[in-house]
């Protein structure tokens, strides 16, 4: 990781003696240095020019430091960039937190959760501090990068998977569209939610690993077939764990063929001992194959598949409340949902 090659940064700070420190002290270090004092023209830099790391006051002539943190973290193509507070005195972070939204306006946007800023620094620490914790920052946004970098590669990988098996075409984005679908109807939390979205993709990746005559194969599978088939859950798993982001993936990857009558695999497991949110995935996995043509039956429409989803649910395989979730929040839905992101059900 080049964490140590200069950065480029902006600096937002109505003192001009502050910013006239900062911009010194960074410099000084091979770093680029945008400075300015408003948040108005700070969001036209932000827009305009590429930035490794932002500082700003917690009190702007036009705005609050926490509002236009807020702005950038709620911004998709800005949320990998690193924000830092710059404070008027040390205290705690959780501290400074309470303050600033004590002192927010009602109705303002709070500094919480995904919209917080990722370090706190105070406006008197001396130049070498300052610039070692602008450094702590650089090396957050080339770790980003990073992790950014190989979820596109992992993701180009899944697509790939995907279209070794002709009969998977839109599989992935399917799921990816359900799971969220259902997720929102059990009351999942946004990081569950993009927990799930990455799952659809990357839920099957252990099949890169798996021959593809294998995978192409319209006959019945030999036992020894069947046997290297089931590996994909742990490959998969394996592949994924050197991502840190994709921590909370990686119960969905290992667990999405488990029955809770124990009779899945991996590692057979029973009932709550499946992560719920693999028992969530379960269900759209299976709805979807059920959708698709199979060597040994036509495809189902979706009431037939809803049918036999509760049938295998009261026998035990999957959560009963959530497949009626499904079938009463989803279901109805889901063709609309399909169509807007133009993915079809596939065709023989």
């Amino acid at each position: 990781m080049q964490a140590h090659r200069p950065g480029e940064i902006l600096v937002v700070d109505g003192d001009s003696h502050f910013l006239s420190f900062a911009a010194t002290t960074l410099q000084r270090r091979g770093h680029a240095v945008r400075v300015c004092a408003y948040a108005a023209e700070a969001r036209e830099h932000v827009e305009r020019h590429f930035f490794d790391a932002v500082l700003c006051s917690t009190v702007l002539p036009d705005s609050s430091g926490a509002e236009f943190c807020a702005w950038i973290k709620s911004h998709e193509d800005l949320q990998g960039l690193p924000v830092a507070l710059l404070v008027e005195e040390s205290q705690n972070s959780d501290d400074l937190i309470a303050n600033l939204m004590r002192d927010a306006a009602p109705g303002s946007l709070q500094l919480s959760g995904p919209l917080a800023p990722d370090e706190f620094i105070v406006r008197t620490v001396r130049a070498e501090e300052f610039a070692i914790r602008v450094g702590g920052l650089l090396k957050l946004r080339r770790y980003r990068e990073e992790i950014g970098n190989a979820l596109t590669a992992l993701l180009s990988v899944a697509a790939g998977v995907e279209e070794q098996d002709k009969r998977a075409a839109g599989h992935c984005k399917r799921l990816s569209i359900m799971a969220v679908l259902l997720g929102a109807a059990l009351g999942c939390d946004e990081y569950q939610l993009l927990t799930l979205e990455r799952a659809g993709y990357l839920h099957d990746i252990g099949k890169v690993a798996i021959p593809g005559a294998i995978l192409e194969k319209v006959q019945p599978l030999t036992p020894r077939e069947m046997e290297v088939i089931k590996e994909h859950c742990v490959l998969g798993e394996r592949l994924c764990r050197p991502v840190a982001a994709l921590q909370p993936v990686l119960p969905i990857i290992r667990h999405h063929h488990e029955r809770g009558d124990g009779s899945g695999y991996p590692d057979r497991l029973k009932n709550d001992q499946i992560p719920r949110l693999a028992q969530l995935f379960s269900i759209v996995d299976v709805y979807d194959s059920l959708r698709t043509w199979r060597p040994y039956r036509p495809a189902l429409n979706d009431w037939q598949a809803v049918d036999m989803l509760r049938n295998e649910a009261r026998r035990g395989f999957w959560n009963q409340a959530m497949c009626e979730t499904f079938a009463r929040d989803v279901v109805p839905i889901l063709n609309d949902h399909l169509d807007t992101s133009h993915v079809l059900w596939p065709t023989e």
